[in-house]
């Protein structure tokens, strides 16, 4: 059993694209789940639908994480009635595929190793392409 299970939040269908796109890399994964506010949505139905996941994932996992798309948004304001109501589990800001994946596959963290976990790779996440051409030569050096 893996220590935690995770939730992701977003505007429109990010979190449930970005846990698609995760589980083409690193198989199907039964300790994610994406909840998605729809344009139509209410933010107490997002509200809902991240404490269904977090009931799910709390049944299964030790700790719950959530990650959301940005601070501040809908997502966000979900997220934080949650933890105002005492509904116990660690939250992040900066939804991203990266993220995703790294936690993915990250089982056997305690909370203070994810939370250096999730500084540490949003860190990396964030690379220029750096492109060198070598003026005698038609081929990019990488």
């Amino acid at each position: 059993m893996s220590s935690f299970g995770l939730i992701l939040a977003s505007h429109g269908e990010f979190a449930k694209a970005a846990l698609e796109s995760a589980e083409m890399i690193v198989g199907k994964q039964e300790k994610a789940i994406a909840c998605t506010l729809d344009a139509e949505d209410q933010l107490d139905i997002l509200v809902s639908k991240i404490e269904c996941a977090y009931k799910v994932l709390k049944d299964k996992y030790d700790e719950v994480i959530c990650i959301c798309d940005i601070y501040g948004g809908s997502p966000f304001n979900a997220v934080l009635r949650l933890k105002m109501k005492n509904v116990n589990f660690k939250a992040y800001t900066g939804l991203s595929l990266p993220l995703v994946i790294d936690l993915l596959l990250a089982d056997d963290l305690n909370l203070d190793e994810i939370d250096d976990r999730v500084s540490e790779t949003h860190a990396l996440a964030l690379q220029e392409i750096i492109v060198e051409f070598d003026n005698n030569e038609d081929e990019i050096d990488l």
